[in-house]
């Protein structure tokens, strides 16, 4: 389970993330659904946060996997520009998904580099 906690994070992150800064369509869907209390942002920055630590978990324990510490650098920067940029810019919140999700990316790669248990650090 904590080889997938990173994948789980950048989702979660990603959905708060959008929800912050009220992509129309996802809050439609979630209105429709009658999700519609989930925009609050009493409750979405909150999970927002908590999903950004669940990736930065997923990422440190892939770490110590494959030994690589390119992912958690990228992870670093791309959330404090989430961080930053969730109260002043939608561009920023998007560049920041983008490194988000290219660090899970990285780290996907590097452990699929790695296979069964060779890259045991």
């Amino acid at each position: 389970m904590k080889e997938h906690m990173d994948k789980v994070g950048v989702f979660g992150s990603v959905f708060a993330a959008l929800c912050c800064i009220g992509t129309p369509a996802l809050l439609a869907f979630l209105a429709s659904i009658g999700l519609g209390f989930l925009i609050n942002g009493l409750i979405v920055l909150p999970a927002l946060g908590l999903f950004l630590i669940l990736t930065g978990y997923g990422l440190v324990v892939s770490k110590k996997r494959h030994g690589r510490k390119e992912p958690l650098i990228v992870f670093g920067v791309s959330s404090a520009v989430i961080a930053i940029s969730v109260w002043f810019t939608t561009i920023g919140v998007i560049v920041g998904l983008v490194g988000l999700i290219s660090s899970t990316i990285m780290n996907i790669v590097y452990q699929r580099q790695c296979g069964a248990g060779a890259c045991e650090v």
